[in-house]
C-alpha cells in the first residue's frame, strides 16, 4: 500500500524533483536580480525637499477648502462660510501654483547657465536629459 509522504529510497522522484544543468546547487537571494541604488546626498537639494513638502501641504488644504467650501453652502445653507473656506482654496491654491512656478523657472536658469552638468549628447548628437534611453 502506497501512503503518501512516505519516500522510498530506492525509487526516482520523478520529473519535477529532476534539476536541470543550468539550476544551481543552492539558492542565491543576490542573484533575483539588479541591486538597488542607493540615492547619493548630491541627488537632492534641501531646498527642492522642503519646497515639496510645504507645496503638499498648501495643495491639500486647497482641495479641502475648494471642495468644502460648496459643500457647506449647498447642503447645510451656510453660504457665507462656504464662500469664504472656497476663497481661501482659491488663495491656497495660487499661492501653490505661484511657488512652483517661480521654482521651475529658477532651475530652468539654473540648468541654462550650466548646461554642461544637466544635458549629455547622445550619439546622433541630440541632447537629453533622460538617462533612462
Amino acid at each position: 500500500m502506497d501512503i503518501p509522504g512516505e519516500d522510498d529510497p530506492n525509487e526516482s522522484g520523478g520529473v519535477l524533483s529532476e534539476k536541470s544543468e543550468y539550476e544551481p546547487s543552492e539558492f542565491d537571494p543576490e542573484s533575483l536580480g539588479p541591486d538597488v541604488p542607493s540615492p547619493s546626498d548630491s541627488d537632492y537639494s534641501g531646498e527642492a525637499t522642503g519646497l515639496f513638502v510645504i507645496l503638499v501641504i498648501v495643495f491639500n488644504i486647497a482641495l479641502l477648502a475648494l471642495s468644502l467650501g460648496p459643500m457647506l453652502a449647498y447642503f447645510e445653507g451656510q453660504v457665507d462660510l462656504g464662500v469664504r473656506i472656497f476663497l481661501v482654496g482659491v488663495i491656497a491654491f495660487g499661492y501653490g501654483t505661484f511657488r512652483y512656478v517661480q521654482f521651475e523657472r529658477e532651475r530652468k536658469s539654473d540648468d541654462e547657465d550650466d548646461p554642461a552638468e544637466t544635458t549629455h549628447t547622445q550619439s546622433d548628437g541630440t541632447e537629453s536629459g533622460d538617462h533612462n534611453g
